[in-house]
C-alpha cells in the first residue's frame, strides 16, 4: 500500500512523509501502523494499516496535475442568492475534510471571491477556513515540486483571483 519515505496526504493534516512502519501489540493483536511526519505542523501521527482505506490517506498528486489545481484556485462557485452575513464554514469545513487538493482549492477560490465582495471582509471562521485551505495546499505543493513554503504561497496568489 505505503512505503517509507512515501510522501502522503491525510486531511485536514496536510501532506506529510511515512517516517517508519511499526508493529504494535494490541491487546494481544498485532498490528502494523504507519508514522507519519507533517513537517508544516510538526506533527507525527500513528496510523493502523488496517484503517488507512477509511482514514483518507493518499499518495500525493504528480507535478503533471498542478494545472488543475491552478484552474481550481481561479474557478469560484459562490451562491448567487446573496444571504446576509451567512458564513459558508460548515460547506468548507467538509470540503477541508476531504483532503483533496482540488476541494482546497475550491474553498480558497469561493472564499477569495467572497472576501472582494465584502466591505469588511470575511468571518472569523471563513478566515481560518481559508488560511487552512492554504496550509493544506502548501503543504503538498512543497513535496510535489520542491517549492519553498513562499513559491507555494506565490503559486496560489497567482493562481486565486483576487488573492
Amino acid at each position: 500500500m505505503f512505503n517509507v519515505g512515501d510522501s502522503v496526504v491525510y486531511p485536514y493534516h496536510g501532506a506529510g512523509t511515512i517516517k517508519d512502519m511499526e508493529e504494535k501489540d494490541i491487546l494481544g493483536e498485532k498490528l502494523i501502523y504507519y508514522v507519519v511526519y507533517f513537517p508544516l505542523n510538526h506533527v507525527t501521527l500513528m496510523l493502523p494499516e488496517n484503517r488507512i482505506k477509511e482514514s483518507g490517506l493518499r499518495k500525493i498528486i504528480e507535478s503533471n496535475q498542478l494545472e488543475e489545481v491552478a484552474n481550481a484556485l481561479k474557478t469560484s462557485e459562490v451562491p448567487e442568492k446573496k444571504e446576509a452575513a451567512r458564513p459558508y464554514s460548515k460547506e468548507n469545513e467538509t470540503l477541508l475534510k476531504s483532503g483533496c487538493i482540488l476541494d482546497a482549492a475550491s474553498v480558497i477560490a469561493n472564499l477569495t471571491s467572497k472576501q472582494g465582495e465584502r466591505n469588511n471582509g470575511l468571518h472569523m471562521e471563513d478566515r481560518k477556513n481559508l488560511d487552512r485551505a492554504k496550509q493544506f495546499i502548501i503543504s503538498e505543493l512543497v513535496l510535489v515540486n520542491e517549492m519553498s513554503e513562499e513559491e507555494a504561497m506565490s503559486f496560489i496568489e497567482e493562481n486565486a483571483h483576487g488573492a
